[in-house]
């Protein structure tokens, strides 16, 4: 009667036991897909930046890669937006973009915009240029969930093969830098419509405040156009500078700066990270045909104003300053981070032709990240601050 007994528990037995294996497995995939961010739930400042655990971002386009984010740099927009810039617009951008979807919800917002990283994971559209396990660097645009977390979808067409002559430390701290001085210079400066060498052969620029993310890079890209660069910065970033290839260097503390800076030139562009301001170059005297300016009045205008009243101002702000007169006589254009392919593979080749390195200054590890958020609040950078994810 045993024997029996066993012989009809012997097929429910393996059954029950295959039951409770499904069910791990299912528990096992519910805690695989969570994943460790930073992230706002409201706009406030630094306080409001909390680590998080939250879900695995998911493939929803064809074009979507999924990325291990190994690091990350941090810079003065993610300081921004903790405060709420930039959200009228953005969240009408995410609306626009996603059609009603979950993910054009504001909150909770994780922050970062450039990464390297490993793909774990992409759509069917992607193709053959990115593999599974490669090592990849690239951006995020600004109104999509950043990677300053675990994971990051970002579109195949704004990551590349990370460069092999860089380590991740160094290549997360280039591209959302590097596409801002880039668009500044390449689009918004016109070097684009200047494609012979000849043409760019000794024009003169002038970068105010060299020695952050954005100057250091915009000078190495000016040199690899061939340009003449002057910079300014503070005694101490002096010999970094001059490393990099900028032709002159002026310490902006010194008694005779804006003298000399004013002999230094006619400047075909004059590229400001220092954010000093139209107003302000007018008022010395630097002759220039091009100020670009990083500090745009767009985002801010809209939102004090409201998208009507802010774009008329923003209108009224680009005519001020570039209609022909007697006191304007240059023009003045606004710089902007551009998430662009074509960007991100002229980093690339500058890269790989030891034309473009990063300058670092510090590395966090991911559970101090809101230390970075600190410093970069302090101002007067030198190089970036980069988030180590590993």
């Amino acid at each position: 009667m045993l024997k029996g007994s066993l012989e009809m528990l012997r097929p429910i037995i393996p059954r029950h036991f295959r039951s409770l294996s499904k069910v791990a497995v299912k528990h096992k995939e519910r805690l695989d897909d969570k994943m460790q961010a930073w992230q706002i739930h409201s706009y406030g400042g630094l306080e409001e930046l909390k680590l998080c655990t939250t879900r695995m971002p998911v493939i929803t386009r064809p074009s979507d890669v999924l990325i291990k984010v190994d690091a990350s740099s941090v810079n003065p927009f993610d300081l921004s937006l903790t405060r709420g810039y930039g959200s009228k617009v953005l969240n009408f951008m995410r609306k626009a973009k996603n059609l009603g979807a979950e993910s054009d919800i504001e909150f909770p917002l994780t922050l970062g915009r450039d990464f390297a990283g490993t793909v774990v994971s992409k759509g069917h559209g992607v193709g053959g240029r990115l593999k599974l396990g490669e090592e990849v660097w690239g951006v995020v645009p600004v109104e999509q969930q950043g990677c300053h977390a675990e994971y990051v979808i970002a579109n195949e067409s704004l990551v590349n093969p990370r460069p092999r002559n860089i380590s991740c430390i160094e290549a997360a701290s280039i591209p959302y830098a590097g596409l801002t001085a880039w668009s500044a210079l390449w689009l918004s400066g016109g070097l684009c419509y200047k494609t012979a060498v000849a043409t760019r052969r000794n024009k003169r620029v002038l970068v105010l405040g060299g020695s952050g993310g954005v100057g250091t890079l915009a000078i190495q890209m000016l040199k690899a156009w061939n340009m003449h660069v002057i910079t300014t910065c503070s005694s101490d970033a002096v010999n970094v500078l001059e490393k990099i290839g900028a032709d002159v260097v002026i310490d902006y503390k010194e008694d005779r700066a804006d003298e000399k800076l004013v002999c230094e030139g006619p400047y075909d562009i004059i590229l400001d990270c220092a954010n000093q301001g139209p107003d302000v170059i007018k008022a010395k005297g630097y002759p220039h045909y091009t100020y670009i300016t990083l500090n745009s009045p767009l985002l801010k205008n809209i939102d004090e104003r409201g998208f009507i009243s802010g774009t008329v101002k923003n209108v009224g702000d680009f005519v001020k300053y570039n209609f022909p007169s007697k006191e304007n006589k240059g023009f003045v254009k606004w710089g902007f981070f551009a998430p662009s392919k074509t960007g991100l593979d002229a980093l690339q080749k500058f890269v790989e032709n030891g034309q473009l390195v990063s300058v670092v200054k510090k590395v966090y590890p991911f559970q101090e990240l809101p230390r970075a958020y600190e410093r970069i609040a302090q101002g007067h950078l030198r190089g970036k601050l980069v988030v180590d994810m590993n």
